[in-house]
């Protein structure tokens, strides 16, 4: 079993083997934040504060494997024991002291609470009845206020699908270009369907223009940088000698939306065919923007 899982099992127990999901999703957010604890779960705001991608698809396979009894609003344990799912010590006690801290606090209480603990995640609540004047000011603080014309590129390996959200949000970015040659991944949440929705409910565009993709045989037995460079110089004498129409495309759509990013799946922009759209881009008559790799 996944250790998250564990430790989300394990605070449902201390809490007395049942909890509501808004209580739940935000004592896991807490527990994250504790010092010591492990980082199980990243979040994202969503319309009731914070949100877990990776918690809410544990609870469901948590439920179809018999642990956890799941309704529309509350989680209750079903088979559970402490033997059968360890966790670390640390992780234990900062649980213990949740409790402690929470355990006579109702589920508005404990939204009160984490929205002025972290005002971040109350930033697209529809429960605006918690939102105070000094949230609303917190909020501001929490996301860039640059609204100037910038081309972003950003990848998503190595990071959770809730910190690849967070970096579009906190960068104010409305519009979010797919650049990958077939939109399929095997890490969860990236592929187009979801990643398009995951992105457009948090009101971000979302355009995939797969003709500016490699194709994937072509990424075979890159081990070196070298490798890259050579694959890199092959691709902008080919597709991207070609691709005027789309390096256009992406620079009327920059014009109009101001906060574009170009998206594929390494982390390092440097072994990346993003950066080299970026730097065609970069090559136009008109060009006078900020390029910046997340």
């Amino acid at each position: 079993m996944l250790y998250r899982r564990k430790v989300l099992l394990n605070l449902l127990n201390v809490f007395g083997g049942e909890l509501d999901k808004l209580s739940l999703t935000k004592l896991l957010l807490i527990l994250k934040r504790t010092d010591g604890a492990s980082q199980c779960y990243d979040f994202i705001p969503y319309k009731f504060g914070c949100f877990s991608y990776s918690a809410y698809t544990d609870l469901k396979c948590m439920h179809k494997e018999g642990l956890l009894s799941e309704t529309e609003n509350n989680v209750s344990l079903i088979n559970f024991s402490q033997e059968t799912y360890p966790i670390k010590l640390a992780d234990k006690q900062a649980i213990h002291l949740l409790h402690e801290q929470f355990k006579d606090k109702s589920k508005e209480e404990i939204i009160k609470f984490t929205y002025e603990k972290y005002p971040y995640y109350a930033s697209r609540t529809t429960l605006k009845q918690y939102i105070t004047k000094d949230i609303k000011e917190r909020i501001k603080e929490c996301f860039s206020q640059d609204t100037s014309t910038t081309l972003f590129t950003i990848g998503y390996e190595g990071i959770s699908a809730e910190e690849y959200l967070n970096q579009l949000l906190r960068n104010n970015i409305k519009t979010l270009i797919d650049v990958r040659k077939n939109p399929l991944s095997m890490k969860y949440g990236f592929s187009k369907s979801l990643l398009q929705k995951r992105v457009n409910d948090l009101g971000i565009n979302y355009i995939h223009i797969p003709e500016l993709g490699i194709e994937s045989d072509k990424r075979q037995a890159l081990n070196s940088y070298e490798d890259y460079l050579a694959l890199f110089e092959n691709y902008e004498k080919g597709t991207l000698k070609n691709a005027d129409k789309f390096i256009l495309k992406i620079f009327n759509i920059l014009i109009k939306d101001k906060r574009v990013a170009l998206t594929c799946f390494e982390k390092d922009s440097r072994y990346c065919h993003r950066t080299r759209i970026a730097n065609k881009l970069a090559t136009l008559p008109n060009w006078k923007y900020k390029t910046e790799h997340l």
